[in-house]
């Protein structure tokens, strides 16, 4: 019963030091430009950890700067950041589910070479696809007078479909590369090899059996897979200019603490939603394995 009454006000004190000493690494590792190296300065890292941590035994003197962080401009920000994050999440599902699927479909040997290439490009950096889109927009518009779509964020209009594309890349082959190994797994389960024998076409054990059990799993993995899409939005936002949520948080860092907590907590609320529907989902899953049993 203690354990359980101290757990959250201790976790929640550990996660706001965690955030402060985080925050004021930068102040650690201070960059002598003299003599051009990084020294270590343990005095001064303590010292305005101490203060940080102070802030948060006098929050009433926080209050005025909340409100003025959470203000309309800043909430705009934020739905933008997080309407590109839901724009990103959807495409992965769709094409996760879509391009694994249609894989899974294709002969044995052209399956093995797409799966090749998916596991292949999962290792290219962000910044390359980052680049390599850029490039090819610029190169299509100067050639061709093409405009794809907007490229860059500016003072009255701001991208989506791109940071969005852009940001889902990589999540979206991780999707897949997870997808077809649990397509296999339920290939070698009873009930498809029951729904074979019956003569059930491969299409249809799929669309009707095999991607409703996969769905329960999917909802597990989306907490990995929006945590991959919000630090690709970091990188995103920042290379492409745009006034996004990203920047504010910025704005708060090693300068005040209180408000800086919030912007993390803000920025985190997907996935704190994620870890609560993967919970639900796991609890019903092993409800339904212990009523089977």
């Amino acid at each position: 019963m203690v354990k359980k009454v101290l757990y959250l006000p201790i976790r929640i004190t550990a996660i706001l030091a965690g955030f402060v000493f985080l925050m004021n690494i930068p102040i650690f590792l201070h960059f002598n430009a003299k003599e051009k190296r990084i020294d270590l300065d343990i005095s001064l890292y303590w010292e305005y950890s101490k203060s940080n941590l102070s802030w948060f035994l006098h929050i009433k003197d926080e209050v005025p700067f909340i409100f003025e962080y959470l203000n309309a401009s800043t909430i705009d920000k934020y739905l933008y950041t997080m309407s590109i994050l839901l724009l990103a999440l959807l495409f992965v599902i769709i094409v996760g589910l879509v391009v694994s699927t249609t894989i899974m479909m294709l002969p044995t040997s052209a399956r093995k070479r797409l799966t090749g290439f998916i596991d292949f490009t999962t290792s290219a950096p962000e910044l390359l696809i980052i680049f390599l889109l850029q490039y090819l927009v610029i190169y299509l518009y100067k050639t061709y007078d093409i405009k794809l779509f907007q490229l860059y964020g500016g003072m009255s209009t701001q991208p989506y479909f791109l940071p969005a594309f852009v940001s889902s890349f990589l999540p979206a082959l991780f999707l897949i590369q997870f997808l077809l190994k649990e397509f296999l797994n339920e290939e070698l389960k009873d009930y498809v090899i029951f729904a074979r024998a019956k003569g059930l076409s491969r299409m249809t054990i799929y669309l009707k059996h095999i991607i409703r059990n996969i769905i329960p799993l999917l909802l597990i993995h989306l907490k990995v897979i929006i945590w991959y899409i919000l630090t690709n939005i970091i990188v995103v936002e920042y290379l492409f200019n745009i006034d996004g949520y990203i920047g504010i948080v910025k704005s708060f860092f090693a300068k005040r603490i209180v408000p800086y907590v919030i912007s993390l907590l803000l920025f985190a609320v997907p996935v704190i939603l994620s870890n609560l529907l993967s919970w639900i989902v796991t609890i019903r899953m092993n409800r339904k394995e212990r009523n089977s049993i």
